[in-house]
């Protein structure tokens, strides 16, 4: 599925999608609710008010055109050693075989 063929769907059919996608992240602020889901190879951000402003704003988003504030969380790669190595000065160790934190 591509960015257009979702923003082509119906709300129910979207809602649907984004029930079963992957979710990112969730944030709040004092006039809303963000989550943010990957949709196979694009974002779909949801914004739901808190006082009854409006009800759903859907925002879709490719990795190019993703807010810089969910970049971080996006992009966010797991640091890994090898067993071998004692410590790294404040990362955490983690064991690839066992793929466990250490």
């Amino acid at each position: 599925m591509t960015i257009e063929t979702f923003n082509k769907l119906d709300e129910h059919q979207k809602v649907q999608l984004i029930f079963d996608a992957n979710k990112i992240s969730e944030k709040s602020d004092e006039e809303a609710n963000y989550q943010l889901f990957q949709i196979e190879n694009f974002y779909v951000e949801t914004k739901t008010s808190w006082q009854g402003l409006f009800k759903r704003i859907i925002s879709t988003y490719s990795l190019k055109t993703l807010p810089a504030e969910y970049a971080g969380e996006v992009l966010s790669i797991p640091i890994v050693l090898s067993r071998s190595q004692k410590h790294l000065d404040g990362y955490m160790r983690y064991d690839v075989k066992r793929r466990v934190a250490i």
